[in-house]
């Protein structure tokens, strides 16, 4: 991996940490968002990771921040105000899902079980799909 892209790769737990920051008053569509782009994140430390090109220390550190970044997220999803709490709770549902699936990455790397990894990967994809299809199922008669 070349020194900008290892740099870049450093600074993906600074911007989750940023993003998680802002306040409390987030719409649904923002925190949708946010876990969006967490949970590509994670993929890329796992990729990193699995690659050899990421330290353990280093990956586990930042999958427990996206980890935290998630669940974060997932509160912010389930206290917002909706006219259809089915269309949220499936939103809450895919950044849990994502949020779970960074947690067993963090244990995974920090113990250095690529099996886990690559499962906890596969996990947080899925969780991926659920949460595009949510979000296009939540903001479809909004447009």
């Amino acid at each position: 991996m070349s020194s900008i892209a290892w740099r870049s790769l450093l600074l993906l737990p600074v911007l989750a940490l940023e993003l998680a920051s802002c306040s409390s008053s987030e719409t649904v569509e923002q925190q949708s968002k946010l876990a969006a782009s967490t949970g590509e994140a994670a993929v890329l430390v796992i990729n990193a990771w699995l690659s050899g090109a990421a330290p353990p220390h280093y990956a586990s550190a930042a999958l427990q921040s996206f980890a935290g970044t998630l669940g974060d997220a997932d509160r912010q999803v389930q206290s917002a105000p909706s006219s259809d709490i089915a269309k949220r709770d499936a939103l809450k549902s895919a950044v849990g899902r994502l949020t779970i699936a960074a947690a067993a990455a963090e244990r995974a790397v920090k113990a250095e079980q690529q099996i886990q990894a690559r499962q906890a990967r596969q996990d947080l994809r899925a969780a991926q799909a659920d949460l595009a299809a949510a979000y296009r199922h939540y903001f479809a008669q909004q447009q």
